[in-house]
């Protein structure tokens, strides 16, 4: 089923660290380390950032299609599916890194789950940049490239620094532009976003609000209250999206039928989830999964 739409891992290189910076001109990818044709849908075990310079075609990301736009950079989660169409003048810079990576030897280890533009967070995992402020994470891509190619005992720790600093000043500027600055350090964002990380870390077995509520130490109706005023949607709707998000991965890049998918996400009614997911998607899963077919092949 879909065999096009393929898994990649990590690209491995003779220094066996799990991050990578690569750039690229034009349609494709040059390096010869880099495993795949980023053309085609296909999917990461690895989180990756997309930095494009020179905006040039299409980025198509969990079936949401994003324009490439100079001075922007792109966020994505491991997981999702997504295709890239470039032009000929094209010119960006990709990152990829492991969860690991990051993580290793960073006090805030979960910061990559509460990152807004990560972890399915948004629909949107898209930042739009003035040329001040691109310039400004150009400028720590430099510096990650010169460090990349050092041989050095503190190498790793020196690349895991950048990264952490450019992803900070991607939340900052993130938070900023889609929140506003007063909002970041208001009690509910930051209710929402423990609930956003609850929410990713628990959807497949947890789908009623109270009981996120609980966890919370919250009320079902003042958390949906709370989710409502800074998503725009209430508690119930997001746990849902997020639970399609992953029902329609499953039917496109899978061979699980319509009654494992129900299971394997926690719905013991598989008639019931049918009925769910044509009421959120217009389409019952055999008809998306038929949809997604065509368009893909």
């Amino acid at each position: 089923m879909l065999k096009n739409i393929h898994i990649y891992e990590l690209p491995q290189s003779d220094e066996k660290i799990a991050f990578h910076v690569y750039e690229v001109k034009g349609k494709t990818i040059q390096n010869r380390e880099y495993p795949h044709k980023t053309e085609q849908p296909h999917r990461h075990t690895y989180y990756e950032i997309c930095i494009f310079v020179n905006g040039a075609g299409s980025h198509m990301i969990d079936f949401n299609t994003f324009p490439i736009n100079s001075s922007s950079i792109h966020f994505l989660t491991p997981g999702q599916v997504h295709r890239i169409s470039r032009e000929e003048n094209y010119h960006g810079f990709l990152l990829v890194f492991s969860r690991d990576f990051y993580s290793l030897g960073l006090q805030d280890e979960d910061l990559l789950m509460t990152l807004p533009f990560f972890n399915n967070n948004t629909p949107e995992p898209i930042l739009n940049l003035s040329t001040d402020e691109f310039a400004e994470l150009l400028d720590i891509i430099e510096h990650l490239r010169r460090d990349y190619k050092r041989d050095s005992e503190i190498r790793e720790d020196v690349l895991r620094s950048y990264l952490h600093i450019f992803l900070l000043k991607c939340r900052y500027f993130y938070n900023r532009n889609y929140f506003g600055q007063d909002i970041i350090k208001d009690p509910k964002f930051i209710l929402v976003n423990r609930f956003r990380k609850l929410v990713e870390q628990n959807f497949k077995d947890i789908h009623l609000v109270k009981e996120y509520a609980d966890r919370l130490n919250e009320s079902p109706a003042h958390l949906n209250k709370i989710v409502k005023s800074i998503t725009g949607e209430n508690a119930s709707d997001f746990i849902i999206k997020r639970i399609i998000l992953e029902a329609k991965r499953l039917l496109i890049y899978t061979d699980l039928s319509n009654k494992e998918i129900s299971f394997d996400i926690n719905y013991d009614d598989p008639s019931y989830f049918s009925r769910l997911f044509r009421k959120k998607v217009g389409a019952s899963p055999s008809e998306f999964r038929a949809q997604m077919k065509q368009k893909y092949q």
